[in-house]
This record gives C-alpha cells, structure tokens and sequence, in this order.
C-alpha cells in the first residue's frame, strides 16, 4: 500500500455547471465530482470502459459491474432503491484469446472477478451523488473535467468502496485483489457559497502490454487523488470557482519508481450567466508535477483557457473549452532535451438524450501528459469516447461504447513514438427483478504503434451477474 503522505488541501474545479443544473434523475458516476445520471450517465460511466483499469493509455476507468443499473429513472426494475446505505455483489466470467496484449504468443485466459461494494449516503439518495474516476499519466490525476455535485440540501456526505477479488486460468501467480475508496463531503454554510471535499483512493495494476505490465512486472500501483474547493454564485450573473488539488502515484516494484510522483495545483475560473441555458467561463490552472526519483523532469504546468456550458434541456447539456497549455521542465543530470513545451488543448463533454430510451455520449480532450515510459519525458494525447445507450424494453438494455486514444511520446532521443489505440464494446444487460441483473459483453482492443512490438489485438467476451441490497 502507499506510503501515507501528508495530504494538502486540494481542489478540483468543476467545470460543467450546466450539468450541475440536471435533475436528480441525472446525478451519478470515469471518471472529480460527479457525472449525470439517468440513462445519460450509464453512457458516460460505461464510455469510461474498464480496458485499462490503469489509465496509462489516457482512458479512464470506472467500475461498470457495479454501476450498470444504478443510473436510470426510478420506477423502472432498473434502478437502486432510496436508501442511505448501498450494498452490491457482482460476479462475472471472461474469455480473452490475448491475455498479456502481445503481437506474438498470444496467451488465452478465463478471468473470474468477485466485486462486492457498499456505498453510504447522507441525505439519503437512490442513485450515486459522485464519482471520481483518476487518470495515471494526467498531470493532477484526471484526465477529463468533473461536473459539479448539485446540492440539494445544506450538508451532503457521500462514501463508498468496491473490492474485486481476480482469478487468472492462466497463470494463479497472477491471482490478486484490486480496490476503491470515493469520499465526499459538501456544505453550504451560507446560500451563495459551497464548500466541498473529495477524495479518491485507488489500488489497481497497469493494463497488459509489453510497454506497460507483463507477466514479470505487473506495474501495481496506488494512487490517491484529493480535492478542496469552494464555489460563490452571487445573485447577480457572474459567479466564482477556485482551489487546490493534489494528486499521489507510487508503484509497488523499484523498476517501476521513475513514475512515482506527486501533483500539486490550483484553479480558478469566473463564470457570467447568459442566459438560463447558457453560461460561458474563463479558467486558469497551475499544478506542478514532482517525481520521487529524478528519472524524470519535475515540471510546471499553466492551463489558460476559455469555454462554455449549455444546456438545451435538461437532459441535454455541453461543455466545451480551449486554451493554451505552457509545460517547463526541470533539468536532469546528464540529459539534454527540450526544456518547455507549449501546445494548445481543447476539451468537450456532451450528453444528448435522443429519446426517452436513447442517450449519446461524447467526450474528446487534446492536452500535453506525463510520460509512463523511461524512454519520453511527456506525451501528446488525442482521447476521444463515444457511448450510446438504448432501453429496448423495461427489463432489457444495451449499450456500445468506442474509445480512441493517440498518444505521441516525446523521447529524450528526439525520436517520437507513436501509439493508436482503438476500443470497442457492446453489452446487454438483463434485469431478472429489482435486486437481481445479468449482462453479457465482448469487446476488442487493438493498438498500432511505430515501434515493433507494440501491436496488439485483443478479443474479450463475458457474463456477468449483480445482486444489489
């Protein structure tokens, strides 16, 4: 487990204000604070697909056994019941025909996962209030922006957890248990201002790929990302977000300890009201990036940027924004490389209820991130995800969710090396009753890289089954 490390206060600004104006039916999970619920928000924690359950490729990862019923409408077998406390246990069996995600000697593999969970609310809730989803290689842990918690009452308190226990036909020595921990904590003392915290334990391993984990070196880690901030909406149209986050990395294994990191940043942004449906922002950011072991360049990170919320309905929102990032490196001993970077990065988040029974997701982000290879000092990642959501019947849905992923890293060399990656996976689920679900999947995962060895393609099928309490 992770070295504990003084924590300080931190923030993560939450940008979708707009999303935060959604309607409790839309209030739930990959990814700061909290995406929406209802059918929407299934889409968006099901786009967060667990194919990496690391976030080295820039995918984040949200736990999906758990959370495929706990986003629709109430009424429908769908659903969670209204409670302050959550109890779930989730089972499933997979078949991957490339277990390591090798180009060569494939390795088949029958993978069977055990997840029970728990999670506590107060005031009571039937669906999630939050869900924070980390990101390894996003400098401050996150790779997209979090929307904001909507606060329906004076004090929120929000805790929950998840263990998977994880069995390998393959090779027992691979056998182990990852876990999650999510904390909130959000009250108003007066009605203008919103004060919160939020925190993000995680205990997980790298994705399987011979630039990442291997059957030798597996790349466990344990990441801890916490948030303090504080928001002011005055009465007139201009209203305020800032604070300070923090985000901690290490690695259980030395040959892995040139990732090992902390981050330290704040934002603030300033928000005009436009109109109901519309408001726009300009944001600044600054966190610093600093490594256990000087393998890597510490480094300084400003984001300037500009973007705008709307909402069309209230189950139709946008965020965008756009701005220009500056990146300066420290130097290394016996290392020459360019010292500062500057790119310009965008990101947009967009939730479209088709129908009553159909939701679209889309999520895209360009930005300069932290390197998880000895070989880059940083690398340029295009992310782009798409989920799509249907109910088909009350007791029937289904989802498809792509992800791409281009990664470019910066080799102290000079040399650039060039990652695709390329995700896709449809799934049904099943509602027997309230309490009880059944899903079926399969997914493929390929990757093609410049460099050889790299390449992959990876075909999965599963069952799954989740009892809820």
């Amino acid at each position: 487990m992770m070295t504990k490390k003084c924590q300080i206060a931190g923030l993560l600004l939450l940008l979708c204000a707009a999303q935060a104006k959604a309607e409790d039916a839309a209030a739930l999970p990959q990814g700061g604070a909290a995406a929406p619920e209802g059918e929407a928000a299934a889409a968006e924690k099901k786009a967060a697909v667990d194919a990496t359950g690391s976030g080295d490729e820039a995918t984040a990862v949200v736990q999906d056994d758990e959370n495929d019923a706990a986003n629709s409408d109430e009424g429908y077998v769908f659903g969670f019941r209204n409670g302050y406390v959550h109890a779930a246990l989730a089972a499933k069996e997979e078949w991957t025909d490339n277990l390591y995600n090798t180009e060569d000697d494939k390795q088949d593999n029958f993978l069977t996962k055990v997840s029970p969970s728990v999670w506590f609310t107060l005031p009571r809730r039937s669906k999630r209030p939050m869900q924070l989803v980390t990101d390894n290689t996003a400098i401050g842990g996150m790779q997209y922006s979090q929307p904001d918690v909507d606060s329906y009452s004076k004090l929120q308190a929000y805790l929950a957890g998840t263990i998977d226990f994880m069995a390998y036909s393959a090779d027992s020595d691979l056998n182990h248990a990852e876990g999650d921990l999510d904390a909130m904590l959000q009250y108003k003392p007066i009605d203008p201002l919103t004060l919160q915290l939020l925190d993000k334990y995680n205990h997980s391993q790298d994705i399987f790929n011979l630039a990442e984990a291997t059957s030798k070196n597996d790349r466990v880690y344990d990441s801890n990302l916490f948030g303090a901030g504080a928001a002011w909406y005055s009465e007139d149209r201009f209203s305020v977000k800032a604070g300070y986050r923090n985000f901690a990395l290490e690695y259980d294994d030395a040959i892995n300890d040139f990732m090992n990191r902390t981050d330290n940043g704040f934002d603030i942004a300033a928000y005009y009201e436009h109109s109901d449906k519309t408001n726009f922002f300009v944001q600044y950011q600054y966190i610093m990036a600093e490594y256990d072991k000087k393998k890597m360049a510490d480094n300084d990170n400003n984001f300037l940027g500009v973007g705008v919320n709307w909402q069309s309905t209230v189950k139709t929102t946008l965020m965008a924004k756009a701005g220009y990032q500056q990146v300066d490196y420290d130097d290394l001993p016996n290392v020459k490389f360019d010292n500062s970077a500057s790119d310009f990065f965008f990101e947009t988040q967009g939730i479209w209820q088709a129908t009553f029974k159909s939701s679209l997701l889309l999520n895209a982000k360009y930005s300069i991130e932290q390197s998880d290879s000895e070989q880059a000092f940083s690398k340029d990642v295009l992310a782009f995800r798409l989920a799509f959501d249907h109910r088909f019947t009350e007791r029937l849905r289904g989802d498809i969710n792509f992800v791409y992923e281009n990664s470019d890293y910066n080799q102290f060399s000079g040399a650039t090396r060039s990652d695709d990656r390329w995700y896709l996976k449809p799934e049904l689920q099943f509602a027997v009753n309230k309490w009880l679900f059944l899903n079926a999947y399969c997914s493929y995962d390929t990757k093609d890289s410049n460099y050889d060895g790299l390449d992959y393609d990876t075909t999965t099928v599963g069952l799954g089954l989740r009892g809820s309490f």
